[in-house]
C-alpha cells in the first residue's frame, strides 16, 4: 500500500460548542483521549510519523501537552474561530509534495483501522479521484482528496466544508462501517463512543 503518498490531516482546531465547557477530543474514551485513539490507529497503518499532521487551536496548550509523546506534527491555526474552512485551508497554504490528503475529524474517534486501510487503497487505485465512506447511504469521513484541487480549497472560510467546491463527477464512494459517520457533539455521544469501543472490538 502507498500509504506514504497521502498526509493524513487530523482536525482537532473545534471549539466544541454543542459539547460544553471542555474540549470533546480531550475528553477520555477507554483510557486515552478522543484525540489519542485517533492517532493510534493512524500510526498503526502508517508508521512514518511524518505523514500525520494535527490543526489545532482551541485549547492548543492542552491539546500540545497531550501529543508531546506522539511526536506528530503539529500546527496552530490562529483562525480556528472562524470554524471548519479555516483549518481546512490551513493545510493547503503549507507545502505540500504528497499526492493526496486524508482530512479526519477529529471528534470521530471510532473508525476502524481496516476503514481507513480501504480508503487509501481506493484512492491509490483511483488515481484523481476524490474518496469517500458511505455506511447505508449516508456520506461520512474521512475525505481524501487528490492534489489535482489542492489550489481550489486554498481559500475555503468560516464552517465551508470542502465537499461543495468539488465536482461531484470525481467522487468515489466506498462502504465502510459505522465509525465512518459517528462523531462526538454531546456527552450522550461520548458514552455511546465508550461503549461501541468495547463492544465492536475496535483497536486503540
Amino acid at each position: 500500500m502507498k500509504n506514504n503518498k497521502i498526509i493524513k490531516v487530523v482536525l482537532a482546531a473545534g471549539l466544541s460548542k454543542r459539547y460544553g465547557l471542555k474540549n470533546k477530543i480531550l475528553e477520555k474514551i477507554n483510557g486515552k483521549t478522543v484525540i489519542e485513539t485517533i492517532l493510534d490507529r493512524l500510526i498503526q497503518i502508517d508508521s512514518n510519523k511524518n505523514n500525520i499532521v494535527v490543526i489545532g487551536g482551541n485549547n492548543y496548550n492542552s491539546l500540545k501537552k497531550t501529543l508531546k509523546k506522539y511526536d506528530v506534527k503539529l500546527f496552530y491555526n490562529k483562525n480556528y474561530k472562524k470554524g471548519l474552512g479555516s483549518s481546512v485551508s490551513f493545510i493547503f497554504k503549507t507545502k505540500i509534495s504528497k499526492n493526496g490528503i486524508m482530512f479526519i475529524p477529529g471528534d470521530m474517534p471510532l473508525i476502524s483501522k481496516k476503514d481507513f486501510k480501504k480508503l487509501i487503497n481506493t484512492f491509490v487505485q483511483k488515481k484523481n479521484k476524490i474518496i469517500s465512506p458511505c455506511y447505508k447511504k449516508k456520506i461520512g469521513n474521512p475525505l481524501i482528496i487528490p492534489k489535482i484541487y489542492f489550489n481550489l480549497l486554498k481559500n475555503l472560510k468560516n464552517d465551508e466544508g470542502a465537499r461543495k467546491f468539488l465536482p461531484s463527477k470525481d467522487f468515489i464512494y466506498v462502504p465502510c462501517g459505522y465509525g465512518t459517520i459517528f462523531d462526538i457533539d454531546t456527552k450522550y455521544e461520548l458514552l455511546k463512543a465508550k461503549l461501541l469501543n468495547k463492544k465492536l472490538n475496535y483497536l486503540i
